[in-house]
């Protein structure tokens, strides 16, 4: 046994991998959503939906996507798969808050309906999916804040009480949240972007069709794109890492270093949109076992006190972060390794080195892609600094960032972004 130890640990140290270090003590994993993915899905959304148990839809959707005449298909795929549309919300803003999510809850239940279809970005699918909670189990928004707190059987120990089926169509290829148990909301009197996550609130259905992208924007497709990017690779480096999540994350990776720039040049280009939905729905699953960190934190900060798009805000704030994190160790260092390998970066040398590599080549992406690299160019001033760091240091992602973050690191980092 003590051989086959050597053994073990000699392979550890040659392949440098986390996965050949041995058998971590415990992570939980989930990926419940059937996805379909591939051409022409939409008309057969109704068929789809019927088998996850949907008879009654609330459709939920914003202005933009209803004028763009992909709802009215989407509204001819259900009715041809026999199921009725009860009602549509057509009013989510950019970033959803917890009024319109009370509005989409009552809507539901005014109209009849026994199921939501979520039509839309993350925006749209995080509001029916906080939508759906308030639905079945009433209260509000603020109430259910946090994780793993929805109903249980059995006093609280057992299965979680489902909620009415739902399915998402998303129109951006970014956020993932149609196969996300979590979902983002802003209180906009308060100034903060609360999460609220548990199991049944993973969409029953996530149908992927390049053609629901077909009018997006391109600094938006751009945009959206880098959240994806900051998923896999804070995904790949969290500390709650799993192999499972790993899988996910390497897949992510190679599909946006190959897609993500060719669909921006090429909008009409289906087969790289198409791939570009399948890369934000793999670049979120690692947050099923909460691998994310504070690229994220810092980008909800700044759009809950300083409007920045999501997208936008991770695009300039995760290269410094990235620099930070491998910084913080050889351990950390190697992570980051692995994901310059995809992309052929330096791979050698010091921890920093790899960290700056990767840093520098981000911020190359997201000039490339016409989105602005400065936190100042998107309304960020020095004087909000406090107040961002009093919002990252709060929020949920910090706790799994691989390296410990103080409040004095956290504002030199929005210094550096600024």
């Amino acid at each position: 046994m003590d051989e086959y130890d050597d053994d073990a640990t000699a392979r550890a140290g040659e392949f440098g991998s986390r996965q050949m270090a041995g058998f971590k003590p415990f992570y939980q994993f989930i990926a419940p959503t059937r996805v379909i993915a591939g051409y022409d899905l939409i008309g057969g959304i109704g068929f789809e939906f019927a088998k996850e148990g949907a008879k009654r839809v609330l459709i939920v959707t914003d202005q933009v996507l209803r004028e763009t005449g992909l709802v009215d298909r989407v509204i001819a795929g259900v009715e041809d798969g026999g199921l009725e549309v009860a009602g549509i919300v057509d009013g989510v803003p950019q970033d959803s808050d917890a009024g319109v999510v009370m509005r989409t809850a009552e809507a539901g239940h005014e109209h009849g309906a026994d199921s939501i279809l979520a039509v839309g970005g993350g925006s749209v699918m995080d509001t029916a999916k906080v939508a759906n909670v308030i639905f079945v189990h009433g209260g509000d928004p603020r109430g259910w804040e946090g994780y793993f707190g929805l109903p249980r059987d059995d006093d609280g120990q057992g299965r979680p009480q489902e909620l009415a089926p739902l399915a998402c169509i998303p129109t951006t290829a970014g956020t993932g949240s149609e196969v996300s148990f979590v979902a983002v909301v802003k209180d906009r009197d308060a100034h903060v972007k609360f999460q609220i996550g548990d199991i049944p609130m993973y969409p029953r259905l996530a149908l992927l069709d390049p053609e629901s992208t077909r009018t997006l924007p391109v600094k938006l497709a751009a945009s959206t794109g880098m959240d994806a990017m900051t998923h896999a690779i804070e995904g790949y480096v969290s500390s709650e890492w799993n192999p499972h999540s790993d899988a996910y994350a390497m897949a992510a990776l190679r599909l946006l270093r190959d897609n993500l720039h060719r669909a921006f040049e090429h909008p009409a280009d289906d087969e790289a949109r198409g791939n570009m939905l399948i890369a934000a729905n793999l670049a979120i699953q690692p947050t099923s076992s909460s691998a994310i960190g504070i690229a994220h934190s810092m980008s909800h900060a700044c759009g809950a006190h300083c409007d920045v798009p999501h997208g936008v805000a991770n695009a300039i704030n995760l290269p410094w972060v990235i620099e930070f994190n491998a910084a913080g160790g050889d351990e950390i260092a190697a992570r980051y390794r692995d994901v310059n390998d995809v992309f052929g970066l330096e791979t050698g040398g010091s921890a920093e080195a790899v960290g700056h590599a990767l840093g520098e080549h981000v911020r190359q992406l997201v000039a490339s892609l016409g989105l602005p690299t400065r936190l100042s160019q998107v309304g960020v001033t020095e004087a909000s600094i406090d107040l961002l760091v009093d919002g990252a240091m709060g929020d949920a992602c910090t706790l799994v960032n691989p390296r410990d973050t103080s409040e004095e690191e956290f504002a030199e980092l929005y210094r550096l972004a600024l």
